[in-house]
């Protein structure tokens, strides 16, 4: 897949946008696309080559991305799918992002203004560990997903590696935003009934995680 440019991402970021606070900025991940240590980036990008690579065993043509943040994972969505709808709090840098690149993305203001049961996949990277009422958007992601359809969400382990990693990259004062981790949220999408496919963990495969990727499907 494509990485975006830092000097790309810079330019869009640089726009002030009326309303978004710096703590906006870090739940969207911009200091870390942006971070100087190459590692930290290429951990951010290896969450959306990790969904990617699982978008490769699913079959449709539309595509939500719920939360999509800068929009750094909507030219891969657009290449693979014949519709692509996403949402986001601050859409600005996204939808900036999509007219650069001549991209045919539908922003709407959420999952609920598609029509049910019309959606092949919905990714949510990084995003529901933000959300405090997250019963109500499975429910609503159940019922717009068609029979099969499949919901891929990324997340953080918040174990003690990880909120070490957190303090040597120099976000250790950061973190509030998250009211979750990746494991409860496992637990919490399989208790509506999806059912748990494929799962990743980052880095690597061997070693302690600092973010899991996991597929569900709905029944």
């Amino acid at each position: 897949m494509e990485i975006i440019p830092l000097s790309e991402i810079r330019e869009i970021t640089t726009t002030t946008v009326a309303g978004m606070s710096d703590h906006d900025r870090d739940e969207m991940a911009i200091p870390s696309y942006l971070h100087a240590n190459p590692l930290i980036r290429w951990l951010m990008w290896r969450r959306y080559e990790t969904i990617a690579n699982m978008l490769d065993e699913v079959d449709g043509s539309t595509a939500f991305e719920f939360g999509c943040g800068m929009g750094l994972f909507l030219p891969e969505l657009n290449e693979r799918f014949d519709r692509v709808f996403a949402t986001d709090l601050f859409p600005d840098y996204a939808d900036a992002l999509n007219r650069r690149r001549g991209l045919d993305t539908q922003f709407v203001p959420n999952v609920g203004a598609v029509a049910d049961h019309s959606l092949d996949v919905i990714i949510a990277a990084d995003v529901l560990e933000h959300i405090t009422d997250l019963p109500v958007y499975l429910a609503e992601f159940a019922l717009k997903l068609k029979a099969g359809g499949r919901l891929i969400v990324s997340g953080p382990t918040e174990s003690r590696l990880y909120q070490l990693g957190r303090v040597v990259a120099g976000f250790g004062d950061k973190g509030d935003y998250h009211h979750t981790n990746i494991d409860r949220l496992i637990a919490d999408i399989g208790a509506r009934g999806f059912r748990g496919a494929r799962q990743k963990r980052l880095p690597f495969a061997f070693a302690p995680a600092l973010f899991k990727i996991c597929e569900f499907i709905k029944p």
